[in-house]
């Protein structure tokens, strides 16, 4: 992965490596499960598909505050991955 496309995924993603990490896990496990893809699939590999969706804005995230989550979730937050709608 080129450095330019690591520079634009921690700013398209804040709060960090971990986050950013967690987040690109969660949309190709999204992927994997059948989720469409945003993007033009140029490899078929989920990894791949999340990371590009991630550097050319299709997908945005919602990190969930663990105050709100119920109990046995509260370790961890909860991402939350949205699709970007454009009004056209």
């Amino acid at each position: 992965m080129p450095l330019d496309n690591i520079s634009e995924l921690r700013r398209r993603v804040p709060g960090g490596k971990y986050l950013l990490a967690r987040a690109i896990a969660e949309r190709a496990r999204q992927l994997q499960n059948g989720a469409t893809p945003l993007t033009e699939v140029r490899v078929p590999n989920p990894l791949s598909v999340a990371i590009d969706e991630i550097c050319q804005g299709k997908i945005t995230f919602r990190v969930v505050d663990p105050e709100t989550q119920d109990a046995a979730n509260a370790a961890e937050p909860e991402i939350e991955i949205l699709p970007v709608t454009t009004d056209e």
